[in-house]
């Protein structure tokens, strides 16, 4: 019994023997390929992290390019630039990384390039299992949104911005925009223009006065009966003098009747004669809103789509005993606040006119310099004036230099810069609608196809109470084309830097997705 207990003990170790030599080498196997699992991820990872810095360098090459582009370099020129610029930054990656020639091609239409490039990186651990090499390829193109872009800046020159050095604070942000956008070494390719629109309670339509509004040309009336039944008519047209084809407004003077001292209560005789801009001082050249089916519409004007010319309100009733503050008031601007027969309210407006689309940098900032600041806020008048200076429908309106790229230009980009420190709270008497309502009907439209307006709004030093939509937005919120482009500065520095970074997001190059 011993002897057969002896012998199978001898068998079980000879078994046990035999099966740890075949163990041992299976786990040598299992970590062989444990090893080599691990070894292929650390490789992937840091292959990965190689692509990257590749695609990095790539990316940061065509933006140059594009650069180089802009300063009117030649095609040749602009992919050697690339291919050296990525070939240095991918030089300096090391880990054995090896690519092949950077093929870099152009698009003379989109003004894209496009860069393409293959490379191989050594792998350290997976070559155990007979992966020495990971292959990869990086491509990216970019584009430049200065390509072409009409930008329109829009000013609040209402009183508030006398307050606090704002006016001023104001030039030095915006001028500081136009050396961004047009720097001294751009190429003098008419690709990027800048506009300038500003408001107060009504815009100066300047020279373009004729071009966008009605007139109406009348006889002689020496008895006023025409403009006291008709005012209301006339007040949206320009008046023009038929025989003189002078514009004019309807007031009257008077000669005190009673003897010794002579005021507001005293008995006046009233003058009907017509009176012409040109021998008072009262602005020709106010407008307000255009009002209508087009009120919200980026259409030329024309028949039901002109905008409003501004002339004075007066009181025709000869019974009117402040009539006499009016006449004071238009013949020497000394009557009190008591206006009585005469409100110059809606016709009164800055001496800044529009300034169409140009690059002539030197022509903007002096324009910006001499703007003034006074009267209420009707900001749907500047963003409605914006969008005007940019838009192709507008293209008959302004100089032949001055026409704004079509919507569907290629390569295009169009821009509103709307700037404001307070409320928009003024509209004409004969709209339908307030600034506000107006502000987001110009908005909603602006922004949609065909236009697709790009709007950016500064807010500065907005009060907290200012008038707010339902969902709790500004106006400035509302019209901006995401909350992203919606801007607010406490104070100069702040507004400096705003501008700053608005103007460089227009003019900095992007890479396509």
């Amino acid at each position: 019994m011993k002897m057969r207990m002896s012998g199978f003990q001898g068998l079980l170790r000879r078994w046990r023997d035999d099966t740890g030599g075949n163990i041992m080498v299976l786990m040598a196997l299992v970590m062989v390929a444990i090893m080599g699992l691990a070894g292929m991820a650390i490789d992937l990872r840091y292959t990965l992290s190689q692509k990257e810095k590749v695609q990095y360098a790539l990316d940061s090459a065509v933006l140059a390019g594009a650069l180089e582009r802009q300063k009117g370099r030649t095609d040749e020129e602009v992919k050697a630039e690339v291919r050296q610029y990525a070939g240095a930054l991918i030089g300096m990656q090391g880990g054995g990384m090896t690519c092949a020639e950077i093929a870099v091609s152009m698009d003379n239409i989109s003004e894209d390039i496009t860069a393409r490039v293959s490379c191989v990186q050594p792998t350290f651990i997976s070559q155990i299992l007979g992966q020495d090499h990971l292959d990869f390829t990086v491509s990216t193109t970019s584009t430049y949104s200065v390509g072409k872009v009409d930008v329109a800046f829009v000013f609040d020159v209402s009183g508030s911005m006398n307050s606090y050095n704002r006016l001023s604070l104001l030039k030095t942000a915006a001028t500081a925009a136009f050396d961004t956008l047009l720097p001294d070494d751009m190429p003098d390719d008419k690709t990027i223009r800048i506009a300038i629109a500003t408001y107060n309670n009504s815009v100066n339509a300047g020279s373009y006065i004729n071009a966008v509004t009605d007139g109406v040309s009348l006889p002689a009336d020496a008895s006023n009966l025409a403009a006291s039944a008709n005012y209301n008519s006339y007040n949206g047209k320009r008046m023009v003098d038929l025989a003189t084809n002078k514009r004019f407004f309807y007031y009257q003077t008077g000669t005190c009747l009673d003897y010794g001292y002579c005021d507001r209560n005293s008995n006046w005789d009233w003058d009907p004669a017509r009176r012409f801009y040109s021998d008072v001082s009262v602005p020709s050249s106010c407008v307000y809103e255009r009002t209508g089916s087009q009120a919200a519409t980026d259409v030329a004007p024309g028949s039901f789509a002109w905008i409003g010319a501004s002339n004075p309100q007066w009181n025709f009733s000869s019974s009117d005993r402040s009539k006499y503050d009016g006449w004071q008031e238009v013949a020497y601007g000394g009557a009190n606040s008591n206006r009585g027969a005469f409100s110059n309210s809606y016709a009164t407006c800055r001496s800044s006119g529009p300034v169409p689309l140009t690059d002539d940098k030197a022509a903007l900032k002096a324009h910006v310099n001499g703007l003034t600041a006074g009267g209420g806020t009707a900001g749907h008048l500047g963003i409605a004036w914006g969008w005007y200076l940019i838009s192709p429908n507008w293209s008959s309106i302004w100089p032949a230099a001055s026409e704004p790229w079509k919507y569907d230009e290629v390569n295009a980009t169009k821009a509103i810069i709307l700037m404001t420190d307070g409320d928009f709270n003024s509209e004409h008497y004969t709209a339908t609608k307030d600034s506000f309502q107006q502000s987001m009907d110009l908005c909603d439209q602006m922004k949609a196809s065909p236009s697709k307006v790009t709007v950016y709004t500064v807010g500065f030093q907005v009060p907290d109470t200012v008038q707010r939509t339902g969902d709790g937005r500004t106006i400035l919120e509302y019209c901006a084309t995401s909350p992203a482009f919606a801007y607010s500065a406490a104070d100069g520095d702040e507004l400096l830097q705003v501008y700053k970074e608005i103007a460089q997001s227009i003019a900095d190059l992007r890479i396509k997705q």
